[in-house]
C-alpha cells in the first residue's frame, strides 16, 4: 500500500505544518466536524471497491485537536512509538537531540485509540518542551528575556506554531517558535500578523540549524 495524495497530505500535516481539518458528507450536506491531528492508520484488508473487488484499504486515527490540551491540563502521561510510559520530568531531563528526535517520531501504529491519544500528547509535549529549551529563555521573537518565571522557576514563553492557526498539536520544530505573550499575541492578532510571521519562520529555520 502506498501513500499518495490527500492520503500523504494526512499522513505529513504536522510535518509540513498545516492544519487538518474534518468534514462529514451525508445525503449531500457538508457539516463540519472539527480540527484534528493525525494521530496513526492500520490496513484494513478485504474491503470491496466500486466494483466489488476486495483491496486493502488506509483508515486514518485522528483526534480532535483539543484533546491534546485536555490531556496536559488532565496530566495523562504519554507513551513514546514503543509503548513505553513517559515520566513528566522526561521532556526536561532529557539531552536536546533526544527530544528532537522523539519529536519527529512516525505517530505509533495502534487500534488502541487511548494508546494513540497518548502517544500523539507525547509528540505534542515532546515539541512544546524543545522550543521553550531551544530559546534559553529568550523571546525567539523580540530577543527579550521571558517577562516572569513559572511556579517550577523556568522561564515563561509560549509556543507558536508559524505555519499553522492553532497552536496545539505535533509540529516539527521547525515550525515552532517561544515568544513572550505580546509577540504570540502580535503573531496572530496585529495588523501586520503575516508579515511577522515569516520572519519568525526564517527565526526559526535559522535556530534549528544552529542545534
Amino acid at each position: 500500500m502506498r501513500f499518495k495524495g490527500g492520503n500523504t497530505a494526512i499522513r505529513d500535516h504536522a510535518e509540513n505544518g498545516k492544519d487538518l481539518h474534518l468534514f462529514q458528507i451525508e445525503n449531500n450536506l457538508v457539516r463540519y466536524i472539527g480540527q484534528m491531528i493525525y494521530a496513526g492508520y492500520e490496513l484494513v484488508p478485504d474491503v470491496p471497491d466500486k466494483n466489488e473487488e476486495p483491496r486493502s484499504v488506509i483508515v486514518f486515527r485522528l483526534l480532535p485537536l483539543e484533546s491534546v490540551e485536555e490531556m496536559r491540563e488532565s496530566k495523562t502521561g504519554g507513551i513514546n512509538s514503543s509503548g513505553k510510559e513517559i515520566p513528566e520530568n522526561w521532556y526536561w531531563a532529557e539531552s536536546m537531540d533526544t527530544l528532537r528526535k522523539a519529536a519527529m517520531e512516525a505517530p505509533i501504529q495502534s487500534r488502541d485509540a487511548t494508546r494513540a491519544s497518548r502517544n500523539v500528547y507525547h509528540r505534542s509535549e515532546t515539541v512544546r518542551v524543545y522550543v521553550l529549551r531551544r530559546s534559553n529563555g529568550v523571546c525567539e521573537g523580540c530577543g527579550n528575556p521571558a517577562p516572569f518565571k513559572t511556579k517550577e522557576m523556568r522561564p515563561y514563553l509560549e509556543p507558536h506554531h508559524t505555519r499553522r492557526l492553532s497552536d496545539d498539536g505535533p509540529d516539527h520544530p521547525e515550525w515552532v517558535v517561544a515568544v513572550c505573550p505580546t509577540c504570540h499575541r502580535r503573531a496572530h492578532h496585529a495588523h501586520d500578523s503575516e508579515e511577522y510571521n515569516e520572519f519568525l519562520k526564517k527565526r526559526a529555520s535559522i535556530l534549528e540549524k544552529e542545534m
